[in-house]
């Protein structure tokens, strides 16, 4: 009888409309845990990898800057830079991925989410458009990413030809 009552009142608040999805409005305390907890225990769950390349080699981390020009920086920006105003825009806000947010998680956790991507975020699963070994010199370069100047990352930006780079440049169907 309680379940029945329970999956009533949670038809009706459904039904009704009454949680406001607008990206403009901030998440409740309750909401932001439970979507942060269950996204955590996922990607935990379904990251496991058994070979992880080097990612400290400098032409893996160099291979990875041209597609975070294209396909990261428009949402996770790029050392020295404010939001962009589609980072701006969502909600909930990607994570700098110099944070500690992104520290914290495991190589094989930041490669299962560039190839996966989140769903209800805006991060998109570029592991349809990419090769694992290019999803790979991605983790390297977000590895990497935390130390650098803001002219360290022009720099090599200009060394990989992305000055140009557009957003979602860089796939292959």
């Amino acid at each position: 009888m309680i379940v029945a009552v329970l999956a009533a009142g949670m038809a009706l608040f459904v039904w009704s409309g009454a949680y406001n999805v607008a990206a403009s409005e901030p998440h409740s305390a309750l909401v932001h845990w439970l979507f942060a907890t269950v996204r955590d225990r996922s990607i935990a769950a379904r990251s496991q990898s058994s070979e992880i390349p080097n990612l400290t080699d400098p032409d893996r981390v160099k291979g990875g800057i041209r597609s975070y020009q294209a396909m990261c920086r428009v949402c996770h920006g790029r050392p020295g830079e404010k939001n962009t105003p589609i980072r701006e825009g969502l909600n909930p806000p990607p994570p700098k991925l110099d944070s500690d947010r992104t520290r914290n998680r495991t190589d094989t956790e930041l490669f299962w989410i560039i190839k996966n991507g989140i769903r209800m975020t805006g991060m998109p699963a570029f592991g349809k458009t990419h090769k694992d070994q290019d999803l790979w010199s991605i983790v390297a370069f977000v590895r990497h990413l935390p130390n650098m100047r803001p002219e360290e990352y022009a720099a090599m930006v200009k060394e990989a030809g992305a000055e140009d780079a557009e957003p979602g440049s860089e796939h292959r169907h």
